[in-house]
């Protein structure tokens, strides 16, 4: 680059430079009435404002220099930044003319142009980068695909079926009835009815003994081992702790056994009740559609192999087959009579099945829910004394369960229904232990119908009276007492006021409950003023009181 003596001669070389590329390339390559962009203007200043939107100045206004710089227009000079700044943007006159003018604007004087600067070429390439930058992040879907995240674009995974805890829940106290063991008292119990549902069936959920206005989760679990469970209802019970809903059958279970859960919350009250689900299989004809276990129905049959052994089954296809036909010489059966056998309530199926053939045929039926009941006589009893049962409206033949105070485990003892599905002369005694209000509960085995009552177990309250009322010390004296169970131990206790007292005999009562002159006792010197005697039986726990030489009206 050649050295100047001073900015102004640097100044009219770099003009003339300007101007031969003017002639090189065209006035029109930089016309100084150009429309600059957002960002010209931004690097300007507000000294674009004056502009109309075709890029030409309102010189009767906006450039009145004797208005503006208060003298004629003139050359600017290199230290008037400004001016130079002003002059390059509007082209506005160089030469001496008035302010005001209204005719065309003349060249600068020397026929001087404007110049392009490093500085308006970075700007024109960092606004370039920029547009380009846009450009390509819409062609790729716009800013959201540009802020995507590792989250797959925050979508949430479905949440898996709810599960709970369950807690174990405490075991009662049992005792001994007969080979079995059964809860001593009533805790939370729950049934299912009908305890036998398709997959996808409705059934009802009972129960009791559960805190009043609590909430008890029903939960279900496919295993007994199973510590978790999906939750499938929330139910609040009613004043008396008990509690009725509904619920569908999942159909996941596939015909495999599970096991209801009804757990209450912040209780520790927990209840379960056994799932059997059933299947149900295709569809063919029968006479009646309609129908409940028990009930007699016609049947007719094509398309077997001429004399073989057909099995007639009620909602399955395997097991014991409820009745066996023969088919005659075409192969079919014109009339058979059976009984209509146990399957799941609701839509059924009576399936036959070719012995030698495998040919099946299938009828749909829909299946009656049984409604058992049972009842005790009498309702109102004593440890020790003998209950009986009786019920109706089983599935005929079927074996029933029966269970105290308790649905899940060994039921208490099991009896048959007839063949009209009832139940009679079945009879136990009370176990000794059970206190208070007790539940009873019947399932079918096979139709696993429900249905529950109960029984009261009353305490027992003996009696005792001395030989004599007073004596001195040397006296003996023994005890009649009565009301205690047949044939128990009884045990005789001495001592004064709230002390227990030493152990002075034991005896046994009869098998009314009764004894008499029993559990010699002789009177110490210091009973003079007055003894207390208990007397406990050993399996009621029934407790007699008798006392002697206390005053009339003195407590003993």
């Amino acid at each position: 680059m050649p050295e100047y003596e001073d900015y102004d001669d640097y100044n009219e070389r770099d003009e003339f430079d300007t101007r031969r590329a003017d002639e090189d390339y065209g006035d029109d390559t930089y016309d100084d009435r150009r429309t600059y962009s957002d960002s010209d203007d931004d690097f300007f200043g507000d000294e674009l404002d004056d502009f109309d939107e075709s890029g030409e100045s309102d010189e009767s206004d906006d450039f009145d220099e004797s208005d503006d710089y208060g003298e004629p227009a003139r050359k600017r000079t290199p230290k008037s930044h400004k001016a130079r700044k002003t002059h390059k943007v509007t082209g506005a006159p160089t030469g001496s003319g008035g302010s005001g003018g209204s005719g065309e604007p003349s060249a600068p004087a020397g026929g001087k142009r404007k110049r392009f600067t490093w500085k308006t070429i970075l700007l024109g390439l960092v606004a370039c980068a920029l547009v380009a930058s846009l450009v390509q992040v819409v062609a790729r879907g716009g800013f959201g695909g540009s802020l995507g995240t590792s989250g797959g674009g925050g979508g949430h995974k479905k949440s898996r079926a709810q599960e709970q805890e369950i807690r174990p829940s405490t075991k009662p106290k049992t005792i001994r009835l007969g080979n079995q063991r059964v809860p001593q008292t009533s805790g939370p119990i729950i049934v299912i009815n009908p305890g036998l549902v398709a997959p996808g069936g409705k059934a009802s959920v009972e129960g009791g003994g559960f805190d009043p206005k609590s909430t008890v989760d029903l939960l279900l679990k496919t295993k007994r081992s199973d510590t978790k469970g999906r939750a499938i209802r929330t139910v609040r019970t009613d004043k008396h702790g008990s509690l009725y809903t509904n619920f569908t059958m999942p159909e996941s279970l596939g015909g495999r056994p599970g096991t209801l859960v009804a757990q209450q919350r912040g209780g520790g009250r927990t209840a379960e009740a056994e799932l059997i689900s059933g299947g149900a299989i295709g569809t063919a004809r029968i006479n009646k559609t309609v129908g409940r276990p028990g009930d007699v129905v016609s049947i007719s049959a094509r398309g077997f192999k001429p004399g073989e052994q057909i099995n007639v089954f009620w909602g399955r296809t395997t097991g014991t087959p409820v009745a066996r036909l023969r088919t005659d010489s075409s192969g079919g059966v014109g009339r058979a009579d059976i009984r209509v056998g146990v399957a799941p309530t609701g839509q059924s199926t009576l399936v036959l099945v070719g012995q030698q053939s495998k040919t099946t045929a299938t009828a749909p039926f829909q299946m009656l829910s049984l409604y058992p009941a049972i009842k005790s006589s009498p309702y109102a009893l004593k440890a020790g004394q003998r209950i009986r049962l009786s019920g109706n409206r089983f599935a005929p033949n079927e074996r029933v369960l029966v269970y105290i105070n308790a649905t899940s485990g060994l039921p208490a003892f099991t009896t048959q229904a007839n063949s009209f599905g009832q139940l009679r002369d079945v009879a136990f005694n009370v176990p000794f232990g059970l206190k208070g209000r007790q539940s009873l509960t019947a399932i079918g085995d096979q139709s696993r119908a429900v249905t529950r009552s109960g029984f009261t177990v009353l305490p027992y309250s003996p009696s005792a009276e001395p030989s004599t009322f007073g004596g001195k010390a040397g006296t003996t004296l023994s005890f009649y007492c009565s009301g205690f169970a047949p044939n128990e131990t009884v045990t005789v206790y001495a001592g004064n006021g709230s002390v227990a007292g030493r152990k002075i005999a034991t005896f046994q009562v009869d098998g009314r409950g009764k004894a008499a002159a029993v559990g010699s006792y002789r009177i110490t010197p210091a009973d003079e003023g007055g003894v207390s005697f208990k007397l406990i039986g050993s399996k009621s726990g029934g407790v007699a009181k008798a006392g002697i030489n206390y005053s009339q009206g003195q407590g003993r």
